[in-house]
């Protein structure tokens, strides 16, 4: 997949640099782009300094055809964007008569008297355009600018989520396309993978992760969760799904079982779902999760008959699948057994526990046995989705 258009997304504020608020703009930004075909190569952000803001307006020049930025088009001392903008540009900025009366009315609208620091709203870099802000008193800019290495589009909008996706919607989605020319979409599939490293899951797909390939393929790890992420660009959706189709089977060949769903599917909706369609029930005993693995399945609206949470030792655990699934009348029945989470114990690769899983007409009660391993911060989650691996599987 290649796009002969590169776009970066600035996000600007002091709030974002300290961590105090999240950048949810500059994702739905890139969404929205590749919406448009538009490859998003960089995103940048950076606090309510100038020198700073300049810097960033002048590497971005260097390297995108087309820049979004979000925040900084307020009416107080940190806001700066603007400046920055003509700054980094080389020109002044001038008073726009017609957006100052706007923002006049703006203000007697609404029954107010606006204050001499929002006149700086009118101001913008000569040259620019304005991008209306129906809603908001930050109106946004279009600059053309042009460097030594390429022509470059820059446009500013407000930080505000709503007002900026408004914005966008209304004014800069038509604006990119004609800007683009591009009548493509480009899209993205993730295959959901769980029971194996990312490295390992890496080395059995035969040279799908290289670069330059259609479709390209990324690997990424969360949580014990491994996701094959496929990007491409066609002229619809189904297109894109027809291109990836070859590469889809190759993954599902190489990786079989390790394969449990796609995009948003999780494990617990993914064995939900499978035992609402096979009419199947299930009930659990455990001993060793402190219940989370039936919590997750009732939340997924699973075909849960019973879940408890009991005290068993690690050597009745094939017994008290047995006895969950007779007494409770359910298909499947699931004992998962004790943890040693002593730190110790578990980093001498000591602490297992075992999974059994009995059936409904069948005298075979499967056992699977664990290590209670992996980061601090992930082992009770890497050893709830063990469990669920298992229902899927069973």
């Amino acid at each position: 997949m290649s796009s002969s258009i590169i776009a970066e997304i600035i996000a600007i504020g002091d709030e974002l640099t300290s961590g105090f608020r999240l950048d949810t703009n500059s994702q739905w930004l890139a969404q929205q782009l590749g919406d448009l075909g538009v490859v998003v190569l960089h995103h940048s952000t950076v606090g309510d300094d100038m020198d700073a803001n300049v810097d960033v307006f002048r590497h971005a020049f260097t390297r995108a055809d087309l820049i979004i930025t979000t925040g900084g088009l307020g009416p107080t001392a940190d806001d700066l964007t603007r400046q920055a903008l003509a700054k980094a540009a080389g020109v002044e900025l001038e008073l726009h008569d017609d957006q100052l009366e706007h923002l006049k009315a703006f203000f007697t609208r609404r029954g107010r008297t606006m204050t001499p620091s929002n006149e700086i709203q009118a101001h913008f870099p000569a040259g620019a355009k304005v991008v209306p802000n129906p809603e908001g008193t930050a109106p946004g800019i279009e600059l053309g600018y042009r460097s030594k290495e390429r022509a470059t589009f820059v446009f500013c909008l407000p930080g505000v989520p709503a007002e900026m996706k408004q914005m966008f919607a209304q004014t800069l989605q038509k604006r990119i396309k004609d800007i683009t020319g591009e009548t493509q979409i480009i899209h993205h599939h993730v295959v959901r993978c769980f029971g194996s490293g990312e490295s390992h899951i890496e080395s059995l797909l035969p040279d799908l992760v290289k670069r330059g390939r259609d479709p390209q393929v990324g690997i990424t790890a969360s949580r014990g969760t491994i996701s094959l992420r496929l990007t491409t660009k066609a002229d619809s959706i189904a297109e894109c799904l027809k291109i990836m189709a070859p590469t889809l089977k190759t993954i599902d060949g190489c990786l079989g079982d390790l394969v449990f769903g796609f995009n948003d599917d999780t494990l617990e909706s993914v064995v939900a779902a499978r035992y609402v369609e096979a009419r199947k029930t299930i009930s659990i005993t455990d001993a060793g999760m402190l219940g989370a693995p039936g919590v997750l399945l009732k939340q997924s609206a699973a075909p849960l008959v019973a879940a408890e949470i009991a005290d068993f030792e690690k050597d009745g655990v094939t017994t008290r699948a047995v006895e969950i699934l007779e007494r409770s009348g359910s298909d499947v029945g699931v004992a998962i057994g004790p943890i040693e989470r002593d730190e110790a114990i578990v980093a001498a690769g000591e602490s297992k526990y075992v999974v059994a899983v009995a059936t409904k007409g069948s005298d075979d009660v499967k056992t699977h046995e664990f290590m209670f391993s992996g980061h601090s911060a992930i082992r009770e989650t890497l050893a709830n989705k063990r469990v669920l691996n298992v229902l899927r599987l069973a």
